[in-house]
C-alpha cells in the first residue's frame, strides 16, 4: 500500500485516547476540570468498593501503567486504546513503533486486547474494503507476535443501518448514499473483515438518524434501534464475533438529560443491543478533552445524575457495561485517583485505557 506520509522513526508519545469523532457528538463549552483535589462522593449510588478502604498506593510515575494496575485491581478488565490505522497510514516507522509499545503494554495485569481502530472505514483515512482489510490483517499479524493471546477490538459505526434499507425505498436511498460515501464501513465490508476472522470483538454503532426523521418514516429511535440490531441478528453477526453495542453519551459537565431522557437513552443503547445478542454496551467516556472541551459522564466534582444512577442499576443486574479512561485526565493526587476507580468500577466491567500511542 502507499502510506499517507513519510516514515517516522520516533513515535512520540501522547496521553489522548483515539482522535476519532463519536457517534454521538457533545455540545455545549465547559470549563476544564481540576484533577488535583479530592472529588466528593456522588450521593445516591454504590458504596466504593472494599480496595477503597486501603490506603492509596503511590503512583509509579507511569501514569499508563497506574491506571490500568489500579482498575485491574478493582476487578475491571483492561483495553489498551490506540489509532493505529493514522500509525499504519504514517507509514511502518510509527506502525512499528506503535506495536513495540503495546506489546509493553500488554504485560500489564488484566489486560484482556487492544481497540485499535476508531470507527473503521469512517473518516479515518481508510478509502475502501481493501485497504481496510489489509490493515486489519497487518494489525492482527502484528500483534498477535508481540501479545499472543491478547484480542483485537475494533470500533465501527455502520450508517446503513440507521437507514433501515430494507423498510422501503426512502430508506434505500438513504443507505445508498452513505455506502457510497463510506465504501470501507457498509454491512457488507463489515460482514467481510468478521468472516475472514480479523477481528476478535466488534463494538458497533447503528448509527441512528435524527428523532425527527424517524418520525416522518413512523417509528421513534428506540422503534429504529430494535429493527436495526434484529437486522444484526439475522444477519448471524453474534456467531462471527464477540459483538458489542456502543455509544457517545458524555457532555460538558456531564450528561444533561433528565431522569426520562437517561431512563430512554439506557433503554435505547444499552437494553436493546444487549436484547440482539450484544455481549456488553461501550459508553464513551469518563473524561476527555474533546473538540475543545472538557465532556465526561459524571459531572463536576464527579457529582451524579440520572444516567449514573441508570448504569449503577444495569451494572447490578449484570449488563457488562465498558468506558474509556484517559491518564493525562485522572487525579494526580493518589487518594483523589483511587476514588476515581473506584467510581468507575462501580459501574464498568471494563475500561479502555489510551494506551499513548495515539
Amino acid at each position: 500500500m502507499r502510506f499517507a506520509a513519510p516514515a517516522l522513526a520516533v513515535l512520540i508519545l501522547i496521553s489522548g485516547c483515539s482522535s476519532g469523532s463519536p457517534e454521538a457528538n457533545p455540545t455545549n463549552a465547559s470549563p476544564g476540570i481540576t484533577n488535583t483535589s479530592v472529588p466528593s462522593q456522588p450521593t445516591g449510588g454504590p458504596t466504593p468498593s472494599s480496595p477503597s478502604a486501603a490506603p492509596a498506593p503511590a503512583l509509579s510515575g507511569d501514569r499508563y501503567a497506574d491506571l490500568a494496575n489500579a482498575l485491574h485491581k478493582r476487578g475491571v478488565a483492561i483495553w489498551w486504546e490506540t489509532d493505529l490505522v493514522a500509525r499504519w497510514l504514517e507509514g511502518p516507522a510509527a506502525f512499528d513503533a506503535a506495536i513495540a509499545r503495546l506489546g509493553e503494554l500488554a504485560k500489564e495485569p488484566g489486560v484482556v486486547g487492544f481497540k485499535v481502530s476508531d470507527e473503521i472505514g469512517y473518516k479515518d483515512g481508510l478509502q475502501s474494503m481493501a485497504e481496510a482489510a489489509e490493515f486489519l490483517k497487518a494489525a492482527k499479524t502484528r500483534l498477535a507476535q508481540v501479545a499472543p493471546g491478547k484480542q483485537l477490538l475494533v470500533d465501527a459505526i455502520v450508517p446503513e443501518l440507521g437507514c433501515l434499507p430494507w423498510r422501503g425505498s426512502n430508506q434505500q436511498g438513504c443507505a445508498q448514499r452513505v455506502r457510497l460515501k463510506y465504501p470501507a464501513a457498509t454491512a457488507a465490508a463489515l460482514e467481510s473483515y468478521l468472516r475472514a476472522k480479523l477481528i476478535d470483538r466488534l463494538d458497533l454503532s447503528t448509527g441512528l438518524l435524527e428523532d425527527a426523521t424517524y418520525a416522518k418514516w413512523g417509528l421513534t429511535k428506540r422503534e429504529a434501534q430494535t429493527d436495526a440490531w434484529n437486522r444484526v441478528k439475522a444477519q448471524g453477526w453474534p456467531q462471527l464475533t464477540i459483538l458489542q453495542a456502543r455509544k457517545a453519551l458524555a457532555e460538558p459537565d456531564g450528561y444533561q438529560g433528565d431522569a426520562g431522557q437517561a431512563s430512554d437513552d439506557a433503554a435505547t443503547y444499552v437494553d436493546v443491543p444487549v436484547a440482539a445478542g450484544a455481549r456488553a454496551v461501550d459508553i464513551w467516556t469518563w473524561r476527555q478533552q474533546y473538540q475543545g472541551n472538557i465532556v465526561s459522564l459524571l459531572g463536576p466534582g464527579l457529582s451524579p445524575n440520572p444516567l449514573w444512577s441508570e448504569l449503577v442499576r444495569r451494572r447490578g443486574e449484570g449488563r457488562q457495561l465498558a468506558t474509556h479512561m484517559t491518564p493525562s485526565q485522572m487525579p494526580t493526587d493518589r487518594v483523589a485517583f483511587a476514588h476515581e476507580c473506584d467510581l468507575a468500577a462501580a459501574a464498568f466491567s471494563a475500561v479502555f485505557v489510551a494506551a499513548g500511542t495515539g
